[in-house]
């Protein structure tokens, strides 16, 4: 009996990757997902932070600006409602109109208290809001006679 040899033909490329050089990748990827981590959450506390700061001062001028036109012959304020702030008219607990804008969780909001402006601009009461995070702090004043301020 007599052997018949197989011959293989190598003259097509084998095309892939190989097991090492998918590791590779894998661990760079995992590598500059670590270090860019930290920087990504600093910027999400940060946006958070400008969001609601920025939030509660277009919300002030926004009921003072309503208050001053007359809008609807209605009063306008602003409160915050659990985790909103509320642009209302008529009353907070049960108003005519309002936009609620929620507040991110980890942004602490003190100071606003349920607040009407008159046809002046004046505020029922001046407000000291204090808007905070773990990265920053701004203080928004609202005085007797509407002038509203950042620090």
């Amino acid at each position: 009996m007599s052997q018949i040899g197989v011959i293989f033909c190598y003259d097509k490329k084998v095309k892939g990757f190989s097991f090492i050089e998918i590791l590779l990748v894998i661990a760079i990827v995992a590598i500059v997902a670590a270090a860019v981590t930290p920087f990504l959450s600093n910027f999400v506390l940060r946006n958070n932070f400008d969001i609601t700061r920025d939030q509660v001062l277009s919300t002030l001028r926004k009921a003072q600006s309503y208050a001053m036109d007359k809008k609807d012959s209605q009063t306008w304020g602003v409160c915050l409602t659990g985790n909103n702030i509320r642009l209302y008219s008529g009353s907070c607990a049960s108003p005519i109109f309002s936009e609620d804008f929620v507040k991110s969780s980890n942004v602490n909001l003190s100071g606003l208290s349920d607040t009407t402006f008159n046809l002046r601009g004046e505020p029922s009461a001046a407000l000291n809001i204090t808007v905070s995070s773990v990265l920053d702090s701004a203080s928004i004043t609202v005085n007797t006679v509407g002038r509203i301020n950042v620090n």
